[in-house]
This record gives C-alpha cells, sequence and structure tokens, in this order.
C-alpha cells in the first residue's frame, strides 16, 4: 500500500471519528435544549396551572359555604363564575400534562368535579332557602377535589424532576462519550501517526544508512525491495545505482592494480639502466649527464614508491592484505627507520632529532608494515618542513592511550584487553600544521591538504590512507594534532605486547 494511501486512510478513519463525535455532541445538546424548553414552558405552566386550580378551588368552596348559609344571588352568580374559572384551569391542565402519571391523576381530578357539579346542582333547591351548612356530600367532594388537585402537582413536581434528571443524564452520557471518543481518538491518532512514522522511518533510516556507506566506500549494500510502496520503487533504483557503481569501482581497482604492476617491471628496467649509467659503466658522464640522470633517479623512486603504494591499496581494498604478527621491538624499528631517512633529511636541510629509550619496546606487529608507516609518517614530517628547523621522533610507553586517540579506537578498548598498555610513537615537524577541517581527511584515499607546500615530491595522497588501514588492522590507531610549538604532530599508537 502507498505511503499516501496510509496517510489517507488513517487520517479518513481519525476525521470520520471526529465528525461523528461532533455529531452526536450536536444531538445531544439540542436533545438538553429540547428538555429545558420542556421544563421551563410546559411544566412551569403546569405547576402555576395547579396554583390557579387550587385557589379557585377555594374560592368555590368559600362561595359554595356562603350561597347555603346565606341564600344571595350575588353569592350564586360568583360561585358560578369561580365554577367556570375552574373548569379552564381543569381543561388548560388536561391540555399540557404530558406525564403518564400526570394524565391519570387530571383525569381522576375531572371525574371528582363532574361528580361535584352533579351533587351541587342536585342541590340547588337549598341555595334558595339559605339558613343552611355545607351539606357532607359537598365537603367530602372538596377534600376529594383537594387531594386530587394536590396530586396532580405532586406528579408535576415529579415530571419536572425526571426531566431535569433526564436532562442531567444525557448531560453525563454525553460527557462520557465525549471523553472516550477523544480518547479513542487519541489512541488511533497516536496509532496512525506511529504506524505512518514507522513506515515512513524504517526505510528511510536504512536508505540513510545505505547512503552513509555508498559515502563510505562500501558499494555492496543494498536496500530492501519487498515493500509495496514508494520507497520499494526507490529502493531499487538506490540499488541499480550501488550495483553500476560497485561494477564501476571493481573496474577502477582492477584497471589500477593491474596498470600498477604491468608498470613495475618498466620502471624497474629503467632505474636498473639509470643506476648503471651513474655508475658509469657504459661509458664516462660528464657533469650535466650525471645530474639529469640522478634527477631521473630520484623521479624513478618517487614513482617506484606511488605504484607501491597503489598495489598496496588494492590489496587493502581486496581484504588480501597479509599480516605477519610478532613481537617486534619497536626502539629498533624506529632506530632502523630515522637511520634509513637520515640521507634524505640531510639533503632537504632539516635537523631529524630521535628520542629514543635505550631499553626495548615490544608490540604485537608486523615489523615491515609498522616499517612502512614510520617511512610514510617521518617522510611526510621532511617534505613538510622548512630547510633550518627539525623533526622530532619519540618514542615512550603509556598505561593508557593519549587523550587525543580516535574515538573508535576507544570504543574498542571498551570491552577490555588493555592488559599490557601501549606504545606511542609521536613524529613532530616544524611545517604549516594541518588545519583542524583536515585533521581526519588527510587519512582519506587522494586526499591532500592544502595548507602549505611541499617543498619536493608531491605525492598522490595514498599513504597515509594505507597506514590508517595497516594500523586498524594492528587494532591500533593514527592521528594528528597540532604540535605545541607550531607544526603538526603525527602519533602512531600500538598495543604493547603481553
Amino acid at each position: 500500500m502507498k505511503i499516501t494511501t496510509r496517510i489517507s486512510l488513517g487520517y479518513g478513519m481519525l476525521l470520520a471519528i471526529l465528525l461523528g463525535l461532533a455529531s452526536y455532541q450536536a444531538l445531544a445538546i439540542r436533545r438538553m435544549q429540547s428538555i429545558n424548553r420542556m421544563v421551563a414552558d410546559i411544566d412551569f405552566q403546569n405547576s402555576l396551572g395547579c396554583l390557579e386550580a387550587m385557589r379557585d378551588l377555594d374560592l368555590v368552596e368559600e362561595y359554595a359555604r356562603k350561597s347555603f348559609a346565606l341564600g344571595d344571588p350575588d353569592y350564586l352568580n360568583q360561585l358560578g363564575e369561580y365554577r367556570r374559572d375552574f373548569t379552564e384551569d381543569l381543561r388548560d391542565l388536561k391540555k399540557r400534562a404530558h406525564a403518564g402519571g400526570e394524565q391519570s391523576e387530571v383525569a381522576r381530578l375531572t371525574r371528582s368535579w363532574d361528580a361535584f357539579n352533579q351533587h351541587l346542582d342536585s342541590l340547588q333547591p337549598q341555595f334558595l332557602a339559605g339558613g343552611g351548612a355545607l351539606p357532607e356530600v359537598l365537603r367530602q367532594d372538596f377534600e376529594s377535589l383537594g387531594a386530587h388537585i394536590r396530586s396532580v402537582y405532586q406528579e408535576n413536581l415529579r415530571a419536572m424532576s425526571e426531566s431535569v434528571e433526564s436532562a442531567r443524564r444525557t448531560g453525563e452520557r454525553a460527557s462520557a462519550v465525549l471523553a472516550l471518543s477523544t480518547l479513542a481518538a487519541i489512541a488511533l491518532g497516536t496509532l496512525v501517526s506511529l504506524l505512518i512514522y514507522r513506515s515512513i522511518s524504517q526505510p528511510l533510516a536504512h536508505l540513510t544508512e545505505g547512503t552513509r556507506a555508498i559515502a563510505e566506500g562500501n558499494f555492496s549494500y543494498r536496500l530492501d525491495t519487498t515493500r509495496r510502496d514508494e520507497f520499494s520503487q526507490l529502493a531499487r533504483d538506490f540499488n541499480a545505482m550501488t550495483w553500476r557503481l560497485d561494477e564501476l569501482d571493481r573496474m577502477k581497482k582492477d584497471f589500477v592494480a593491474h596498470v600498477s604492476h604491468e608498470l613495475k617491471s618498466p620502471l624497474a628496467s629503467m632505474r636498473e639502466t639509470i643506476a648503471l649509467l651513474l655508475e658509469g659503466i657504459p661509458g664516462p658522464l660528464n657533469e650535466k649527464q650525471r645530474r639529469l640522470l640522478e634527477l631521473n633517479r630520484q623521479s624513478g623512486a618517487r614513482l617506484t614508491a606511488m605504484i607501491g603504494n597503489l598495489l598496496d591499496l588494492s590489496r587493502v581494498e581486496a581484504g588480501v592484505m597479509e599480516y605477519e604478527l610478532q613481537s617486534h621491538d619497536l626502539v629498533a624499528l624506529a632506530r632502523g627507520v630515522v637511520e634509513e631517512v637520515g640521507v634524505q633529511a640531510q639533503e632537504c636541510g632539516v635537523l631529524l632529532q630521535a628520542d629514543l629509550p635505550d631499553a626495548p619496546l615490544f608490540a604485537e606487529c608486523d615489523g615491515d608494515r609498522i616499517v612502512q608507516v614510520l617511512h610514510n609518517v617521518i617522510g611526510n614530517a621532511l617534505k613538510f618542513t622548512p630547510a633550518g628547523s627539525e623533526v622530532r621522533i619519540r618514542l615512550e610507553a603509556a598505561d593508557e592511550p593519549p587523550s587525543g586517540a580516535p574515538a573508535p579506537f576507544r570504543e574498542a578498548l571498551a570491552g577490555g584487553g588493555r592488559e599490557g598498555g601501549f606504545v606511542a610513537v609521536d613524529v613532530s615537524d616544524g611545517g604549516p600544521g594541518v588545519p583542524d577541517a583536515d585533521k581526519e581527511r588527510v587519512f582519506e584515499k587522494f586526499y591532500q591538504s592544502q595548507q602549505g607546500k611541499k617543498a619536493k615530491g608531491q605525492g598522490a595522497g595514498l599513504g597515509l590512507a594505507i597506514c590508517r588501514s595497516i594500523m586498524e588492522a594492528h587494532r591500533g590507531a593514527i592521528w594528528v594534532e597540532d604540535a605545541p610549538g607550531g607544526g603538526s604532530r603525527f602519533i602512531v599508537l600500538l598495543k604493547a605486547a603481553k
């Protein structure tokens, strides 16, 4: 299912719940308004009608007594008028009665009123005579009418109470439904958001991981293409791209390795020929010829070093670089390298200072590869250091790695394996230094810092990349810092032998 479809369905469901909730709330509010209008308009009028009927009944009883006692025609007229008023009150009560109990009580009141009127009409002759008390039957009728009208009033009050209670229950029900619906909407919204977030974040995380892998040169990384959304097509395009990049990278490596290997033989022949000419075996040379041949010899040496680095880099990238790990005295290895580069230091006009301990310091390593690392680091220091300055090589043992050690190296130490301490080789130069932005990049393939100029022998930017690969294979580290007096300070760190 497409991401856009998931988003539409998810938020469509959430919108439906919210619309349903809004509709229910509108109906509940309308119901409550209806109940309130009924209570205000009908029940209040009924209560008022009951009170008016009670008052009219009292007047009927009063003038009935006066009529029987005095026989005055005026009283009889007043009695007839109040009888009509009560009949009108009764008609209004009957019209407005809506509850079952209230209608029943009004019907009983109506029957009692009809019986009273019949009894009163049958006693009409006694009105004219006067001087008598209210007959017993009428007293009973008045008591019955009073009881019935009070019942109607109580039923009216009860109906009002039920209406109010109904409104309260409706409000509580609406509040409960609102709370539950809100919780459901929040839960659904959270679930939909999480599902959408998951459906987007996971492939994005894989894509980010794949992009980082490609940036690091791992062209074998592949994304999952089993999804049924837009990310699946993106993953297929990404995989096609990485496959093509992987193919191009293999072609490049094969080409470099092949060309580098093929160049070694003719280059060796050229160097040997130059050496024979410089020795004067074919014949004597004048000074100008010797100087030109010496320049060719130096260029051939640099070219040989570059080709060697290219071949080493090809072996590193192919994972076939071989290491023979044995216990070696790093002091002896460093002293040998210092002696070998001494001539180069003299040619550059740089003073080479070696601060090496007398006691041996052993480390488990491939001696030839560590010599290669030291040659590269010291050679770079000589190239960048101006004439008249010095390059200092210092070697010492330490219980803990220096503070500037790279984070990956420290993380690898977190699992243990720190017995025996460390051996550090510190090479400081008097050159222009390495900018902070380039301190990691100088260990990348083919990268060269733009800070300053090399005096001689501009390289290809492979030496330090090979050095780092060698040190990582030894589970050691190499990094660059600012030297205290200016310039750069390269540190090579190895675990000491147990």
